[in-house]
Formats: C-alpha cells, sequence, structure tokens
C-alpha cells in the first residue's frame, strides 16, 4: 500500500505553474475592478478534498485504501462588460478517483457569456446544464458529494444555449430551456445533440417543486429521454428534499434512482448532512465512477452523512462517511459493502 500522505502534483508541469500563480491570485478573494457601471471583473477559487480510509470495498483496488487526496481545485474569473452583459472562465484541476493515485488533470469547466433582457437570462458557451442548476443550488453541498444524477453520469457541462426567466402571471414560476450542440469541447464529453426544459416554482415559505425533462438522439436505437422531480424545503434551519429521476436509455440499461437528502444546522458553526439514495437498477458502469464507484452488476443503496464544522466563511471542515450496500445481484452473489471514512475540507474564496 502507497503511503499514508502523498502530494497531488498536476500531469503538465507548464499548466501546474499557471494553476499555482492563480491559486494565490484567488486566495486574495480580488474585489471588483470597478465599482460604477464600467466593465469590471472578480476573481476566486475553491478547493476540497479528503483525507480517506476505505475498511471495505466490492473492488479490490479500494479494499484498504487510505491516503489524502485534493479532489478538486477551481479558479474563476467573473467578468461584467455592461449592464446587460456577463461572462465567466472557469479553470479546473481534477483527481480522476482512482484509490491511491494521486495524480490531476486540468480542464477548462466553464467559458461562456450571458445576456441579461429584463428578468430573463440567455446564456451561450461552455456552461452548467440546466439538469443540476436547481438541484445542486438546493443541495448546497457538493464539496461533500455530488447529486446522485451527477454521479450516475448525467452530464452537467455542454456547449450550447440555455434561456431561463420567471413565467409571466405566474408568482414564483420559473422557465429554463436548453439546446445542447454534439459538438465537445473541454468539459463537455457529450457528442450529441441535447434539448432539456425544466420548470420550477418557489414558495414564500421555502417550499421548492421542479420538474425537468431531456431527450437526446444519438444513432440507432439508443435515444435518451430523461424525467426528473424534486419537492422540497429549504428553511434557515434546515433543507430537506426528495429527488427522482429516469433516463430511459433505448436498449440499452436505463438508470433509475431515488434520493433524500437533508441538511440541519445545530447552532454556531455546527451543521448535520446525509444524502441516501437508491439505484433501482444496477449502475452498468459504474466502476467508473470518479471517487466512489459502483459494482456494475446490483442495485445499490448509498448513503453519505457527516457532521460540518465551519471555522469561518473560507475554511469547513467534515468528518463523514460514506457507505454502499448492495443487493444480490442476478447471479446470486452480493458484492461486498463499501465503507469510506473520511475527513473531507473545503476552502472557500468565491
Amino acid at each position: 500500500m502507497s503511503s499514508f500522505i502523498h502530494l497531488a502534483r498536476v500531469t503538465s508541469t507548464a499548466p501546474a505553474k499557471w494553476l499555482a500563480v492563480l491559486a494565490c491570485s484567488s486566495c486574495l478573494a480580488a474585489p471588483s475592478l470597478s465599482a460604477d457601471n464600467s466593465p469590471s471583473a472578480d476573481f476566486g477559487g475553491f478547493f476540497f478534498g479528503d483525507l480517506y480510509h476505505v475498511p471495505s470495498h466490492h473492488t479490490v483496488e479500494g479494499d484498504g485504501a487510505s491516503g489524502l487526496v485534493l479532489r478538486r481545485l477551481l479558479l474563476t474569473a467573473d467578468g461584467r462588460f455592461s449592464d446587460q452583459w456577463s461572462g465567466r472562465a472557469r479553470l479546473e484541476a481534477y483527481h480522476e478517483g482512482a484509490f491511491e493515485e494521486y495524480n490531476m488533470t486540468h480542464r477548462i469547466l466553464d467559458f461562456g457569456v450571458t445576456r441579461q433582457f429584463g428578468d430573463h437570462k440567455l446564456s451561450g458557451g461552455l456552461i452548467p446544464t440546466i439538469t443540476y442548476d436547481v438541484l445542486e443550488a438546493f443541495w448546497g453541498k457538493r464539496y461533500l458529494v455530488r447529486t446522485a444524477p451527477d454521479i450516475q453520469g448525467i452530464a452537467a457541462r455542454d456547449v450550447g444555449f440555455k434561456l431561463m426567466g420567471p413565467l409571466p402571471s405566474a408568482e414564483g414560476v420559473n422557465y429554463r430551456i436548453m439546446y445542447g450542440s454534439k459538438e465537445t469541447w473541454q468539459a463537455d464529453k457529450n457528442p450529441y445533440d441535447k434539448t432539456m426544459g425544466g420548470i420550477t416554482w418557489r414558495g414564500s415559505n421555502g417550499l421548492l417543486i421542479d420538474a425537468y425533462v431531456d431527450w437526446e438522439s444519438r444513432p440507432g436505437p439508443h435515444d435518451r429521454s430523461t424525467w426528473q422531480f424534486l419537492v422540497g424545503k429549504k428553511t434557515e434551519q434546515y433543507t430537506l428534499g426528495l429527488e427522482y429521476t429516469n433516463q430511459d436509455r433505448g436498449e440499452d440499461p436505463d438508470l433509475e434512482l431515488a434520493t433524500l437528502m437533508g441538511v440541519m444546522k445545530l447552532g454556531g458553526p455546527w451543521s448535520l448532512m446525509a444524502q441516501l439514495h437508491r439505484l433501482f437498477k444496477p449502475s452498468v458502469k459504474g466502476n467508473d465512477i470518479a471517487y466512489i464507484p459502483f459494482d456494475p452488476t446490483a442495485k445499490a443503496t448509498n448513503l453519505v452523512a457527516g457532521v460540518e464544522y465551519r471555522f469561518n466563511q473560507h475554511l469547513t471542515v467534515s468528518p463523514n462517511v460514506v457507505w454502499t450496500h448492495y443487493s444480490v445481484n442476478e447471479l446470486g452473489v452480493k458484492p461486498d459493502d463499501d465503507v469510506h471514512l473520511r475527513l473531507t475540507f473545503y476552502v472557500n474564496f468565491e
């Protein structure tokens, strides 16, 4: 077994130098370049990772693994060109998720512009998909664990256009629509055209209801369509939500899952948080999932739960556990449960 603590290293020396410079700059949390309406820019960044031990795992590589890993480092530049025009560029260095390996690679995560039309926004470029914007903002603990549909491979970035805003004469109701092109670049790995739409209702008491659908055209009998629902409530004291995702993959194995997620503030800097998701069908490419791989032969229930302590607005630490329990597969075999014990750190200067 490799030594318990390793230094992460980026696979290319030139990008590593630039990442180091930009990381130092982002930690200064530079203010806007202009206080008036002239063009301005804000720079920031964040990173998170884990000190971990895996006492039990369905893979030989994971069983007994230990280490200290930097999972993600993101550096962001937000520009405002006028009252109507803005843009974002975001660079990401990331660990690919293999146990006891510490190489990192890099990519452009976001590179797009937004035009404001009153209460409506039109964005284009390499941009976040509308699959997760509402769900991820509701969960709010990506440093701990991604949302379940994201974990299971529904694309989070696409080269395309999206439009969002309030529906007229419908208080609290917002729409969002997006077209993702088959062109791929950097963080966009989906080489197929995709059309997405969603609608969200927000009540004055923190209640939220969101519905999302998409259609992805693929060669042969492999077209994909997704529908997803989220019902939840978010207040100053707690977040509690239930999410369901169903993706028809034609003749490929379908994806079906449900998620229960919650955060409870205990007072002061302490919070409890948990995400429980159930896979109603095996994750056929589960062993390719970074950080939390799934056995590809069995249905599974995954729980990520922990305690959060916020030292200040920039530093958060969370002792947490990741537990994946498997059902008996079609061969009559029950894979070993996966157990990850982690101390997760999150440093945010955005």
